[in-house]
């Protein structure tokens, strides 16, 4: 292959992984969340007894809720977790998840750019890693 066919793959290649990023992130901010960051503050019991079932094998919340509040959870969760010793949260349905990131990687680890397209598309960064280690960073 000569260089000019080369420089066009690798142009072809690049447009198209554009578009389908740009396809996802539209098509993920569709809807609009139902709760607001109070309504779920207002449901949730403060403190949860020692023993409460937790429950792993679902989001904590509707996808369209989490794609809108998932910093102030997180921040809301650190918070709790760190100051005040509360490690449970019990969503609007009754159902108990560990304050823990470990949590929501139980589920989205397994794509290490979940967090990071989303970031780099809104131009934040998060200061999770501070603390903890990137699914980027993880040996697989």
């Amino acid at each position: 292959m000569n260089k000019f066919n080369q420089f066009l793959v690798a142009l072809v290649a690049g447009v198209a992984v554009f578009v389908a990023v740009g396809f996802f992130l539209i098509a993920g901010h569709r809807g609009s969340a139902s709760l607001t960051a109070a309504d779920v503050v207002a449901q949730t019991p403060a403190a949860v007894g020692k023993g409460a079932p937790v429950d792993s094998a679902k989001c904590i919340m509707p996808v369209d809720y989490m794609r809108a509040h998932h910093m102030q959870v997180l921040d809301k969760w650190r918070k709790d977790s760190v100051r005040k010793g509360t490690r449970t949260f019990v969503n609007p349905e009754g159902a108990h998840f560990d304050k823990s990131l470990n949590t929501c990687m139980g589920c989205h680890g397994s794509n290490p750019m979940f967090c990071f397209m989303c970031h780099e598309y809104a131009n934040v960064k998060p200061t999770c890693w501070n603390c903890h280690l990137s699914p980027m960073e993880v040996p697989q």
